[in-house]
């Protein structure tokens, strides 16, 4: 199983800009969930011709957004 460091998502520059395929690579997820996040609005992306590309800042609010609170 492969292990993913969380606090290096994190630490991207705000000003990167992602692929959905370094986000899928990034979280262990299949590039295709990546994709249908973008599609539906769940991540803010940019759309140029088909491609997806995603702001380090967008994907670190997207993983704030999706963080689970304590009880």
């Amino acid at each position: 199983m492969k292990r993913y460091d969380i606090h290096k998502i994190f630490e991207v520059d705000d000003d990167a800009v992602l692929t959905p395929e370094e986000i899928s690579e990034m979280l262990g997820f299949h590039i295709e969930s990546v994709r249908r996040w973008c599609r539906s609005g769940k991540l803010d992306c940019y759309s140029f011709g088909g491609k997806y590309v995603i702001l380090g800042s967008e994907f670190k609010a997207f993983m704030e957004r999706s963080r689970k609170k304590a009880m």
